[in-house]
This record gives C-alpha cells, sequence and structure tokens, in this order.
C-alpha cells in the first residue's frame, strides 16, 4: 500500500464558506423572490454545500477515479428526485399558520 502525501485543505476556510451559504438559504426564504425562484435557489446552494462537504471533508477530491465513479450514483439520484418533486413543492404550495389565521372565516346561518 503506497501513501502519498496530500496537501490539507484549508478546513476552516470551507468551513466560513459553508456558514455563508447557509446564511444566504436562509435569508432566501425572506426575499421577495417567487417562490419557484426560492426553492431552486435553496436547491442549488444545498448541492454546492453537499459537493463541499464531500470534497473536502471527505477526501473525495484527492481520491482515485472509481470512487468518483460510484459517488456519481447518488448525485445523480439527487438530481432525479429533485427534478421529480420541484412541480409539486411550486405547484402545490404549502400554507403557512399566519395564513390560516388571516383567511376570512365563513360564518352559517
Amino acid at each position: 500500500m503506497a501513501t502519498e502525501a496530500h496537501d490539507h485543505p484549508n478546513y476552516f476556510m470551507v468551513w466560513v464558506v459553508l456558514l455563508l451559504l447557509l446564511v444566504v438559504s436562509l435569508a432566501a426564504a425572506y426575499m421577495p423572490f417567487s417562490q419557484t425562484l426560492t426553492v431552486i435557489l435553496i436547491f442549488v446552494i444545498a448541492a454546492v454545500k453537499a459537493l463541499l462537504v464531500a470534497s473536502f471533508f471527505m477526501h473525495l477530491k484527492i481520491e482515485g477515479k472509481l470512487i468518483l465513479a460510484i459517488a456519481i450514483v447518488p448525485v445523480i439520484l439527487f438530481v432525479i428526485m429533485t427534478i421529480s418533486l420541484l412541480p409539486d413543492i411550486v405547484y402545490n404550495p404549502v400554507e403557512t399558520a399566519t395564513q390560516k389565521l388571516e383567511a376570512p372565516k365563513s360564518t352559517v346561518h
């Protein structure tokens, strides 16, 4: 078994980038974007964060081609699942508790 010397990534900077992406995804929920754009933005940010974690913290960036080929299968499944669920999220919005309280109540006489 041969060992190779690898440069260690700056984990602190990766953590800072992950933290910034978290703040952006949380802020996106409060921005005046359409629900479709907000969901797409949050999913893209989640995919970037997953790629960062897999690349640096799971050391896939320095692994061989076979490991990368194996790791791409869940990514493809994630993309398929996201695309298949996106219409349900966009066209069936969830009614929040505030919206339910603000809805006019009908009275039956």
